[in-house]
């Protein structure tokens, strides 16, 4: 496998991952999906397959843990808490090192923070900038700004 397929099961590792803290939940269509490529490339063990087995229509409730064992299968650990802070660590740490889409990021960022009086520094560094790029006025200067925003994140918060 290539370092770009490497890199693109990752990418979709991380939004499944990413999708259990959304407001939109897990979609168990496209964890099956990635799955079924997973284990076609000759990726993954167990958990994976288990996952690749599931109907792509499977309720969350029945797909979630051994969606959670494939995830974990890859070195990706989704806590299963339902603490925000915790939910908001990760939604950091995807926006900022598993590129997540600004679209995916903005929402729950904006119901996390606090207000401004008692913001962080991280916080107020992000409110600050998502307010000079819905000031931007071309796609290129928007894009600078969301890529600053993601080098404050990795900054601010480790990876793991």
């Amino acid at each position: 496998m290539t370092d770009s397929a490497a890199t693109a099961f990752k990418d979709r590792l991380h939004r499944v991952a990413v999708a259990f803290i959304l407001p939109t939940g897990l979609r168990v269509d496209m964890a099956v999906t990635l799955a079924e490529d997973l284990v076609a490339s000759g990726v993954g063990e167990a958990a994976t397959i288990a996952v690749a087995a599931l109907a792509r229509d499977s309720l969350v409730s029945d797909a979630e843990r051994p969606v959670r064992e494939m995830l974990a299968e890859h070195g990706i650990d989704v806590p299963q808490t339902h603490d925000e802070q915790v939910e908001y660590q990760v939604l950091l740490r995807a926006f900022g090192y598993w590129d997540l889409p600004i679209h995916n990021f903005e929402g729950p960022f904006y119901g996390q923070i606090a207000a401004w009086d008692d913001q962080g520094s991280l916080d107020r560094a992000l409110v600050t900038m998502l307010d000079r790029r819905d000031h931007e006025t071309t796609p290129q200067a928007r894009a600078a700004v969301e890529r600053a925003m993601r080098d404050t994140v990795r900054r601010h918060v480790a990876p793991r």
